[in-house]
């Protein structure tokens, strides 16, 4: 049986915390509706993303009550936010997951883009490391944008059972290489590494001069993929990953059998 995911590729609007809520609240619904037992959404998607000195405005703390009605809505889907975490008065782009009016997990974006059209460690303090987060169907390795860049995001998470990516990537040349294009690479990297299905998440619009171009996807453990979202077009994506495709693709695999067992007795050590 496959685990339904749904992708938000929203347009969220800059700074006004009330009204991303609501369309959080909606594409709940439609989420619902459809039997998605994931739903994630976008980087920043409670706040937009090009907030600069606005960012102590429209932050929030781990048990502010935004996060437990989103996640009261969703009933028993699994919930993937963002938004700015306020801590100990430092600030953070956050992904909050969420079930059942609970917080499950916080993952903090580690690694912050100051360059080109980027500022934000002008903004935001530094998340300190990656973890995995235990959930009703299975290990979640959450990954913000830039994070997605640097291996130790991948490697240090190699026993995760689904990898989620959420992103604000604006339309431009990487590397000589289109921006969908390269993200769509980056988004394979966890099923090249480890058999291990995907989620990518990205925004639509235009914010501050900026376009944001979409093209969520959704991969496979074996790499093929199971949606591929539309560019430049808001709207509820789904679908399907299948356990089972995992723990063949890892069975037939003997550099992962090797990994795992080095793992192990590292471990044991």
């Amino acid at each position: 049986m496959g685990v339904r995911i749904g992708v938000a590729q929203i347009k969220p609007v800059l700074a006004d915390v009330p009204s991303n809520v609501e369309k959080h609240i909606s594409y709940i619904g439609l989420a619902s509706e459809r039997g998605v037992d994931i739903l994630v959404f976008p980087e920043l998607s409670l706040t937009g993303y090009s907030l600069g000195w606005l960012v102590p405005q429209v932050s929030i703390r781990p048990d502010d009550p935004i996060l437990r009605d989103l996640s009261d809505e969703a009933g028993d889907m699994l919930l993937v936010v963002g938004g700015v975490l306020e801590e100990r008065d430092m600030f953070y782009n956050a992904l909050f997951l969420l079930h059942r009016g609970e917080v499950l997990g916080i993952h903090r974006k580690v690694y912050l883009p100051t360059y080109g059209m980027f500022d934000e460690s002008r903004f935001f303090a530094k998340g300190r490391g990656f973890d995995t987060f235990e959930t009703h169907v299975g290990r979640v390795a959450l990954s913000i944008c830039e994070d997605a860049w640097h291996l130790d995001s991948f490697l240090s998470r190699a026993d995760a059972d689904l990898f989620v990516l959420s992103a604000n990537n604006p339309l431009r040349v990487v590397q000589g290489a289109s921006s969908v294009d390269v993200w769509h690479y980056i988004a394979a990297l966890p099923t090249v590494y480890f058999s291990t299905p995907s989620v990518y998440v990205n925004r639509v619009g235009v914010e501050d001069g900026v376009i944001f171009f979409g093209a969520s996807r959704i991969l496979e453990a074996d790499g093929s993929v199971s949606l591929s979202a539309p560019i430049f077009e808001e709207g509820l994506f789904t679908g399907e990953v299948h356990p089972h495709l995992r723990r063949a693709a890892r069975y037939n695999s003997a550099t992962l059998r090797e990994h795992f067992n080095h793992a192990v007795r590292e471990g044991s050590r």
